[in-house]
């Protein structure tokens, strides 16, 4: 929609735009000349996501990009839709965005759904990316995943706690309504004809440096699917947090932090 000058100061700015159809929202922060988009889980946005990481990652050495993929955060309207392509979409979403900022190579940290995205695009788009870490993500669905996604399908059994900060963003019925949806979405990757494929294929792909940080706690995420991506991305390296949970760039931001801060400096 406009064009937006990156301020040389430790505040967030935010601006949105165009991108593939939608007006995309995001949230900057840090000058340097490492850039890094931050993609947040499913409803989640750059706001409830990644406080900690835009707050307190090192402003001199990144420029930090957090986004809200089309759908979630303030990057309505549209409305989410989850079509058999969603992750795809996101990954070019979030690939495009990064160019129309004039960011032509960076690195991405993804979470949960954002680290399907963020395999997705490292693996249709290696030249663009410099480094990646993921967590929380899964390259496949498999029934003991749906077991789990089943069992939080209806939001008002969520802990106020856990419940507020959507229900801030989106208030109570878009929240339930989408999150029914992306369990449902989710489903349909096991009744395809190909094992529960999302993007295993793709993995083989990804050419650059690879942290896999898996919280050995993590309720929703079992263990053998970080060992998974362990064993195809190629240049990888998994990490475990014995007492990480699935949100464990936020219960743990500071050891959280410096990891990633060491890995993306690292040679």
């Amino acid at each position: 929609i406009y064009n937006f000058v990156f301020p040389y100061s430790s505040a967030i700015t935010s601006g949105r735009i165009h991108v593939n159809g939608v007006n995309l929202h995001y949230q900057c922060a840090g000058r340097g000349d490492h850039a890094v988009l931050l993609l947040p889980g499913a409803l989640g946005c750059s706001q409830t996501d990644f406080g900690p990481q835009l707050k307190f990652l090192n402003k001199e050495s990144f420029t930090l990009i957090g986004w809200d993929p089309r759908g979630y955060g303030l990057s309505i309207p549209p409305a989410r839709d989850y079509p058999a392509d969603f992750f795809s979409r996101d990954a070019k979403d979030a690939v495009d965005l990064m160019q129309a900022l004039n960011f032509k190579r960076f690195s991405m940290l993804g979470w949960s759904d954002g680290g399907i995205t963020a395999l997705i695009a490292a693996g249709s788009y290696p030249s663009l990316i410099n480094k990646l870490v993921v967590w929380g993500a899964n390259a496949y669905v498999t029934a003991e995943d749906l077991t789990l996604y089943n069992a939080v399908k209806d939001v008002t059994n969520w802990s106020p706690k856990m419940r507020k900060p959507m229900e801030d963003i989106y208030g109570m019925e878009y929240f339930a309504n989408t999150f029914s949806a992306w369990v449902e979405a989710m489903t349909h990757f096991v009744s395809r004809s190909d094992a529960g494929n999302i993007c295993r294929h793709l993995l083989p792909l990804i050419a650059c440096p690879t942290l896999i940080i898996h919280g050995m706690k993590d309720p929703m995420v079992p263990s053998f699917h970080p060992e998974f991506l362990h064993q195809q991305v190629k240049d990888s390296r998994l990490h475990l947090m014995p007492e990480g949970k699935h949100n464990l760039h936020l219960r743990y931001a500071e050891e959280f932090n410096r990891l990633v801060e060491d890995f993306l400096r690292s040679a």
